[in-house]
């Protein structure tokens, strides 16, 4: 019987495995509440493992911490909240030149792999470039920069790439099977920036990315919330292999598979907007069967929720769910 991280892989490569590679992604507190309250999560058991690119973050007080860009943050009600960007001048001179990857990483992802020795794990970058210069010289600010001063911001995300180069090259040699960059170019109704701007500031850059992570045998991901459609064939040019998390409420999911899912995979699909949340659970199985039938065709899909299935999903609904990804995983749609 082939292993989790055979089936992710073989899905990957376009060839339909044995069944669909899936992974809950579920709030601890709804997960908790499920265990507690069903026996709906016995047996399932999650294909992939996420290690999440950790903030390295100094305390200012209970609320308010700096991260390692020297971006000052609040925290509130489990969420947030970028303050008083450090980049008042658009200079990229004045970006750190920081180590990306904090002490004790490598004893981390060892560990995880000793853990879960069958299973496909993927690292996983956050605010790699857009992301990240907008909370260093603020939304509004960042956004002009792109018209009025595109020298600064071309070298900016120079120094960003140096700095996840280093970065990857530190990852290679440990034992994962993926790397993924976390940048959020859409919105619910549309790309954020011009697909122009995108391909000025961003395709080759995130294509020397992908090189260096393909080059290495490993699988290159992206994640990039919101309505990406308008750049889709960019990231195939520029050698994506899984987009995620592919936002049902904001992408025709059978457009996507149809015009581009002989180049690439996807993780995600399954939205956490509508019915999951607010719909009856006949709603939430329909959800989730349709959308894994329509991206595990020939394989290519990672199943999984775009979100995290929020706390506030209703019981009946989170049952409904997870016991429609049990049916999915074995073609059952």
């Amino acid at each position: 019987m082939p292993s989790s991280r055979e089936r992710v892989l073989s899905a990957i490569d376009h060839r339909q495995p044995d069944r669909v590679p899936a992974t809950l992604y579920i709030e601890p507190a709804l997960r908790q509440r499920l265990e507690r309250e069903t026996d709906v999560l016995d047996g399932c058991e999650d294909d992939t493992v996420r290690i999440l690119w950790e903030v390295v973050a100094e305390d200012i007080d209970e609320q308010n911490f700096r991260d390692p860009f020297g971006v000052r943050w609040i925290r509130s009600e489990g969420a947030y909240f970028y303050k008083n960007p450090p980049l008042d001048q658009p200079d990229a001179a004045r970006i750190p030149r920081i180590r990306l990857l904090p002490e004790g990483e490598r004893e981390r992802i060892i560990s995880l792999r000793r853990a879960n020795p069958d299973k496909f794990i993927y690292y996983q970058f956050t605010m790699t470039y857009g992301e990240r210069l907008w909370t260093l010289r603020g939304m509004e600010d960042y956004l002009m920069d792109m018209i009025s001063e595109p020298d600064f911001i071309h070298a900016a995300l120079d120094i960003l790439l140096e700095l996840h180069l280093e970065a990857v090259d530190e990852l290679i040699g440990l034992p994962i099977d993926g790397i993924t960059f976390g940048d959020d170019f859409g919105s619910q109704k549309g790309m954020m920036i011009s697909p122009a701007l995108f391909r000025t500031f961003y395709k080759d850059r995130l294509a020397i990315l992908y090189r260096r992570v393909r080059d290495a045998g490993l699988v290159a991901g992206a994640h990039s919330c919101g309505d990406n459609t308008e750049i889709m064939g960019d990231f195939v040019d520029i050698g994506l292999q899984v987009f995620h998390p592919l936002q049902s409420e904001c992408m025709d999911i059978r457009k996507i598979k149809r015009e581009f899912g002989q180049d690439l995979s996807f993780r995600g699909g399954i939205g956490v907007q509508g019915a999951l949340v607010y719909g009856a659970p006949d709603q939430v199985r329909m959800e989730v069967l349709n959308a894994a039938k329509i991206l595990s065709a020939g394989g290519g899909y990672l199943m999984e929720s775009c979100k995290p299935l929020p706390a506030e999903t209703p019981l009946d609904n989170a049952v409904a769910f997870v016991t429609a990804l049990k049916d999915a995983v074995s073609y059952n749609f």
